[in-house]
């Protein structure tokens, strides 16, 4: 086979790659396919993919995901947990789009180095990161969320830097949902420690 062909077949084998991770293919995966890492560097010179991360490729003319944004953070940082006011977002308990995607990670961890999607990375001691977490598989990434108890007792925690708002609307919005748990509520403010405050506000509401 010539070289005309041999490059035609690679990049053949490229795009069905591609397909086959939902748009998105590392360089380690393109090699270990036996894929010549300069024609990533073609396709990205000639924009048919995009950097989007060292070493982490996304197709150009791939569809959108659902969370697209979630799913880069995920597979560059597949540790942190979407937290916070991402976290409400992604349960659809309040009317807020953050600009920034809030990240858990545990204390001492090295902060990933992520320089698009903006996002604040906050540092948890290990028995409050690890409760609560849940994994949405999503195809090319598995994104961890804290369940929605467990974003309610973060947010009030965090009360004094994001403000009360969101807590407050996104309790109100749980509360009004089918299957709502306060007992699970109030046990994710007993590992947050602000089970009085949330006894008060849960209280009020019923």
């Amino acid at each position: 086979m010539g070289i005309g062909g041999r490059h035609h077949t690679q990049d053949t084998r490229l795009k069905q790659l591609f397909a086959e991770n939902h748009g998105y293919l590392s360089r380690k995966e393109a090699v270990g396919a036996g894929i010549d890492p300069h024609l990533l560097s073609a396709w990205v010179n000639y924009g048919r993919a995009e950097r989007v991360q060292r070493g982490l490729y996304r197709d150009t003319e791939a569809p959108p995901l659902t969370h697209e944004s979630l799913i880069e953070v995920a597979l560059r940082a597949p540790h942190a947990v979407v937290c916070l006011r991402s976290a409400l977002a992604f349960h659809e308990l309040g009317t807020v789009s953050p600009a920034e995607i809030d990240l858990a990670i545990p204390n001492k961890a090295r902060t990933p180095p992520i320089h698009y999607p903006p996002v604040n990375f906050y540092y948890f001691s290990d028995s409050v990161y690890r409760y609560g977490i849940q994994e949405h598989e999503t195809g090319p990434a598995t994104i961890k969320v804290y369940s929605p108890e467990k974003t309610l007792a973060d947010l009030l925690f965090y009360k004094y830097k994001l403000g009360t708002d969101l807590f407050i609307e996104g309790l109100q919005a749980y509360m009004l949902r089918t299957g709502a748990n306060p007992s699970q509520v109030m046990e994710a403010a007993r590992v947050r420690r602000v089970q009085r405050q949330m006894r008060t506000y849960l209280e009020a509401l019923t």
